[in-house]
């Protein structure tokens, strides 16, 4: 009996532990968290500067890349509505410097702003996944 409670007690344990592992999904969380900590910018200024990026790719990118780049960083449409809401143009993301403008405009620092998409794909390479290849077609 003491041996069936233990091992029901590892598989719930291990379950617990494996449900927080869910792979690819959880790279837009990650890679807005992990650049927002890095560089000390809001949730709201890294997601809207994601959202430009996305943009920009979406521009850039083939219609296929940029369908497997947002499965890679999900939360990319709500991302660019963001970034739109916040003054993006959609199809005015044609270069880094409408990126750093957007960012400057929501009260990022020139230099902080100049660290972000070298940030976003150092961190994209660090987690892995087809987004740092992607990303790094357009920049």
């Amino acid at each position: 009996m003491r041996k069936v409670i233990s091992s029901t007690a590892l598989i719930s344990l291990a379950v617990f532990i494996l449900s927080g592992c869910s792979g690819s999904k959880d790279v837009a969380p990650s890679v807005t968290g992990l650049v927002s900590k890095e560089l000390g910018m809001t949730k709201s200024q890294t997601e809207a500067g994601m959202g430009a990026l996305m943009m920009m790719s979406k521009d850039k990118l083939s219609p296929e890349d940029f369908t497997k780049l947002a499965k890679d960083i999900p939360g990319a449409n709500s991302m660019m509505k963001k970034a739109t809401d916040l003054g993006a143009i959609p199809g005015s993301m044609g270069s880094t410097a409408d990126i750093l403008q957007l960012l400057s405009k929501l009260g990022v620092s020139p230099v902080t702003a100049a660290k972000f998409i070298p940030t976003v794909l150092n961190v994209t390479k660090e987690l892995g996944g087809g987004a740092f290849g992607l990303l790094s077609k357009v920049f």
